[in-house]
């Protein structure tokens, strides 16, 4: 009897743990080694460091696009059937995201082996497969784990998208020049297009789709395309008006042409 109620008390603090514990379950990568303080999943890819070939950035996204797309990629797709006009359809998945994940540091969220993780990224499903509309429970992510979620939930509703590399931060930009409310719209070189990708970011709740922060109206960021995109990669441009040259030097001589007019008929009287 002792012994019973010991297993049941037992269980119930370990469902209490858990339950406070909100770190993300992964679905699609089935396992995690460690490399020194590093950890790579089995398809190889780093979750705790960005950069290089096996960095997160943006090679995680290729876990939950083509032969790999399960939830986040349906969801996009139903998205895609829900939504006829592009523009409602890139809205309302914007608001989805945001209405179910919630902004979080890993060092307070992600644990490996006992140990709080400094840097983790989780790839779009194991975000998909964390949060429950029916339960009402939100998804626990940063920048990245937001930007991949959208990405491929974006990508299934029939967009094209990139991953944004930016310094100390990580976003999306999607190919939606009719929109009209961006505040910026990117060109990205060698896309074959002119300006029209705007940017998506999902780690605020109240952030309108097509708003850059002004952190990065700059351009000193790089995109990668994701999906069946294939461009080669190179540093953003914004769209800002060019200015002619010629044009702006025939004006200024046409001005000084008025000047010297109205100076020489001013002389005479």
């Amino acid at each position: 009897m002792a012994l019973t109620r010991f297993l049941l008390l037992f269980s119930f603090i370990c469902i209490l743990l858990a339950a406070q514990s909100q770190t993300v379950v992964g679905f699609q990568a089935s396992s995690f080694t460690r490399e020194g303080d590093d950890y790579y999943d089995n398809w190889g890819i780093f979750r705790t460091y960005y950069a290089g070939p096996r960095g997160f950035l943006p090679h995680l996204a290729t876990e939950t696009l083509d032969e790999n797309k399960e939830l986040a990629y349906s969801i996009g797709e139903s998205f895609q059937a829900n939504y006829l006009i592009e523009t409602d359809r890139a809205v309302a998945i914007l608001k989805y995201v945001q209405t179910w994940t919630d902004y979080g540091y890993d060092s307070d969220n992600v644990i490996r082996d006992g140990e709080y993780q400094e840097e983790w990224a989780w790839n779009a499903d194991e975000m998909a497969h964390a949060f429950d509309e029916t339960r009402g429970i939100t998804a626990i992510g940063d920048c990245e784990d937001m930007a991949f979620l959208c990405g491929t939930i974006y990508v299934g509703a029939g967009f094209d998208a990139a991953i944004v590399d930016a310094p100390g931060h990580a976003a999306l930009v999607i190919w939606l020049p009719e929109f009209s409310n961006a505040n910026s719209y990117w060109d990205l070189p060698n896309d074959g297009r002119d300006a029209g990708w705007i940017w998506v970011e999902a780690t605020g709740g109240s952030n309108p789709l097509g708003w850059t922060p002004p952190d990065f109206e700059d351009g000193g960021w790089t995109a990668y395309p994701i999906g069946d995109l294939d461009f080669e990669v190179a540093p953003t441009q914004t769209t800002s008006p060019s200015i002619d040259i010629g044009f702006l030097l025939a004006i200024i001589a046409i001005i000084f042409s008025i000047i010297f007019g109205i100076a020489k008929r001013v002389g005479r009287r």
